[in-house]
């Protein structure tokens, strides 16, 4: 299983950030990558992220 960053995927980049078991099996799974785990971080600091809705599939 493939772990990829769900943010980097959604800008069109396919950040891989390991591989899981089981390793034969040809699934993606989500993530976040550190560089935009830092970011979402900042901007939860900042309270940039209030009023946010928490399910932003389809988006």
């Amino acid at each position: 299983m493939t772990v990829v960053c769900a943010w980097c995927q959604r800008q069109g980049l396919r950040t891989v950030l390991r591989e899981k078991e089981p390793l034969d099996w040809p699934v993606v799974s989500h993530g976040i990558c550190e560089e935009h785990a830092k970011a979402f971080l900042a901007e939860v600091r900042e309270g940039k992220t209030a009023g946010l809705p928490l399910d932003r599939r389809g988006s």
